[in-house]
């Protein structure tokens, strides 16, 4: 039993370290603490910024399709008036108690297309459009069918009392429903819903 106890003090002995042993091996394990430390910063902030760069491009393609929607909803900007933009226009008018339509084409004044487009206002019994500018008493309204401009004056305004029913300057952009009789004369204008203005043609 005393050399049992004897080999293992010695045993012992032998494997105890030294003070410059035991440096060296704290030294080892704090360089590798700060190793992993590092490791893990360093994912820690390359996650960081690739979340952020997922964000901001997100947040670009957000604003870029916002901004596409928005164009696609407002087509005509209410405040711009710019003829060119439509085919023809057709201007309502009353001149001495008589009712006065008259379509002029923008791009071609051909006989044949003036008529054309004349049956297909006869057609037409309702019909919707966007007031796009106000001035001196007249309505500009593009109509939401096709590249039509309507140009409706103070005295068709007047007797259809449509300037009461909307503050002009305020409203340019809102939604119109046109009634028209077999002629084409307008009989009224309104919005779609009573009391709610709509923006986008539908």
């Amino acid at each position: 039993m005393n050399e049992l106890e004897q080999a293992y003090s010695n045993a012992k002995r032998q494997q105890k370290m030294s003070a410059k042993q035991t440096r060296r091996l704290k030294r080892l394990g704090r360089l590798e603490n700060r190793k992993h430390t590092r490791q893990f910063w360093l994912r820690t902030t390359a996650w960081a910024t690739s979340c952020c760069a997922i964000a901001l491009v997100g947040s670009l393609t957000l604003q870029n399709t916002l901004k596409d929607f928005e164009l696609f909803l407002t087509k005509i900007e209410p405040t711009e008036l710019n003829l060119e933009h439509y085919e023809s226009i057709e201007t309502h008018n009353l001149i001495e108690g008589e009712y006065m339509t008259t379509i002029q084409q923008q791009k071609q004044l051909l006989d044949t297309s003036l008529e054309g487009a004349k049956e297909t206002l006869n057609q037409v019994h309702q019909s919707y459009g966007k007031l796009i500018h106000s001035e001196e008493g007249t309505w500009f309204i593009a109509d939401c069918q096709n590249e039509t401009l309507i140009e409706v004056r103070k005295s068709v305004l007047d007797e259809l009392n449509a300037p009461r029913m909307l503050d002009t300057q305020a409203d340019q952009g809102v939604l119109l429903a046109l009634s028209r009789n077999n002629k084409g004369q307008l009989l009224k204008i309104a919005t779609p819903i009573e009391g709610k203005n709509l923006y986008a043609c539908p």
